[in-house]
């Protein structure tokens, strides 16, 4: 072969080889998901003022925890919380994930509850705890959570990290010694569900907590903290109400003990209920007592899970102004002494038991909650879907009516 022949080869051979070398661009932004959330305006953080703009939406797709970001919330700053919540695979699919960041910035909400460990104990992002690598408890629904965590902050939403606590298959079928009956109690679902008694289940939940603080949530929130809806032996029969109590207060108390000092909040929901009832129902919450350890009360006035009777009212359900009023005004004479914005409940956004609840009804709970002085609001609707068009600046306009009046008389 001719000289000039051998080094046109060569040099072919080395262009090759360092291409070859060169790392693999990013794959371009899926045709479901623009590359990042048109623009909405500003996000209103405070109660019935004037707020800084949000920080400009992201120019791109989820960069990584690697890429720095100024965070627009300080440790611990108050933010009163207009939500919406995601499960793990909402969170993880840029479409979805994507729409609700459009809707959520549009409609002024300013918050994001994301599912990091839920009723299934799967963790929602591969962690790095021994113990959830050991148990299988990871999944891959969401791949990056740090980098979602980043695109809520520089859209100005408030990201809050759910986490399901005592009801854990996964937990149970490894550890049986640390769940209820040996995790031979099943719930309704068919779920099983660990001990609140066991603080080595406390501390795997708040060893779950941190990993979501580090990947840069701003608050805890403990969901499914209490007993089962059942009569078991030696758990929830058979044991007084202040034992039950205590265990779940404890739990608490020892998450908020650990979290505190890494600068986040730490919130708990709890049943509707009780705001009402004068007993525990034999789950272990106390509406005064656990409001008197986290920083925020949830509970989930739902209509729908009101029975007939409640309030005077033959179908709570089909009168959703008058039960969330109510609930919240009952919430408030537990806790004289509460500072309002600790109170933050959860409302309806989904359909149940034959009553279609769109616009109409989920304002009337806003209006509602308003009336009652409380200005925080979480939407629950379990698929993710949420009515549009609902006006939730209702929230700020009823709030200010109403402020000064509502006395917890129902006046």
């Amino acid at each position: 072969m001719p000289n000039w022949k051998r080094l046109a080869v060569l040099f072919v051979v080395l262009i090759f080889i360092t291409v070859g070398c060169v790392p693999h661009a990013a794959p371009s932004a899926s045709p479901s998901a623009p590359s990042s959330p048109p623009a909405a305006g500003s996000v209103n953080l405070a109660e019935g003022g004037t707020t800084p703009a949000s920080p400009a939406p992201s120019s791109a797709k989820d960069e990584g925890p690697a890429a720095a970001v100024k965070d627009p919330f300080q440790p611990r700053q108050h933010v009163p919380v207009r939500g919406l919540y995601l499960t793990g695979w909402s969170a993880g699919l840029d479409g979805k994930f994507y729409e609700l960041l459009k809707y959520a910035k549009s409609s002024g909400l300013n918050a994001m509850v994301i599912d990091v460990k839920d009723d299934d104990g799967l963790i929602t992002f591969p962690s790095k705890i021994p113990l959830a690598q050991e148990i299988g408890s990871n999944s891959h629904k969401i791949k990056d959570i740090a980098a979602r965590v980043k695109t809520l902050k520089e859209n100005g939403i408030y990201p809050i990290a759910r986490i399901v606590v005592f009801v854990d298959p996964v937990l149970a079928a490894k550890r049986p010694a640390w769940a209820i009956l040996n995790g031979k109690f099943k719930d309704r679902r068919g779920l099983a569900w660990t001990n609140p008694f066991n603080r080595e289940v406390w501390k795997y939940n708040v060893d779950v907590a941190k990993e979501a603080v580090a990947a840069g949530f701003k608050e805890i929130q403990f969901d499914y903290v209490r007993f089962p809806e059942k009569n078991i032996p030696g758990v929830t029969e058979g044991v007084g109400k202040e034992k039950r109590v205590e265990a779940i207060a404890g739990f608490l108390r020892y998450a908020r003990q650990e979290l505190e000092p890494l600068g986040v909040f730490v919130s708990a929901d709890v049943f509707g209920l009780t705001t009402t009832v004068v007993d525990d129902m034999k789950i272990g919450q106390d509406y005064a007592t656990v409001a008197g350890i986290v920083d925020y009360i949830c509970p989930m006035v739902y209509p729908s899970h009101y029975n007939p009777g409640l309030f005077g009212l033959k179908n709570p359900n089909a009168n959703p102004y008058e039960t969330v009023y109510q609930s919240m005004l009952n919430a408030r004479k537990k806790t004289p002494d509460l500072p309002l914005e600790k109170h933050r409940p959860w409302i309806q956004d989904f359909s149940l038991y034959g009553i279609h609840y769109g616009r109409a009804e989920v304002e009337a709970q806003i209006r509602a909650l308003a009336k009652a002085g409380i200005h925080q609001f979480i939407l629950w609707d379990p698929s993710n879907r949420y009515t549009r068009g609902v006006d939730y600046s209702l929230i700020d306009t009823s709030f200010r009516e109403a402020k000064g009046t509502a006395t917890g008389s129902g006046g």
